[in-house]
């Protein structure tokens, strides 16, 4: 189970990673929306068995995981004013 949760977490951050700078920092600069919506969307996808709604429950856990690790790393948007992370793509950005 955990290891079906972790492939469908994978999936969906490498979709994250094949987007624009400018749609990656939009996500990371909205974590509980993204979290909500990952959350219902894979809940959705997953409904009818206990088994299917705890690899929808831990995907969304390591989606969360990694978009916390994204913001520390990359940084994101708050009211307009973008916080650096720990990783400089300021001219990724242009």
């Amino acid at each position: 189970m955990i290891e079906m949760a972790l492939l469908v977490a994978a999936g969906l951050i490498v979709i994250w990673w094949r987007l624009s700078w400018k749609w990656k920092l939009r996500m990371l600069s909205h974590p509980t929306a993204i979290d909500v919506f990952v959350f219902i969307g894979l809940t959705a996808l997953h409904w009818g068995t206990f088994a299917g709604v705890m690899v929808a429950a831990i995907a969304a856990l390591a989606v969360s995981v990694s978009l916390s690790l994204g913001r520390w790393l990359f940084g994101y948007y708050l009211k307009g004013e973008f916080h650096q992370g720990r990783i400089n793509i300021r001219s990724k950005l242009q």
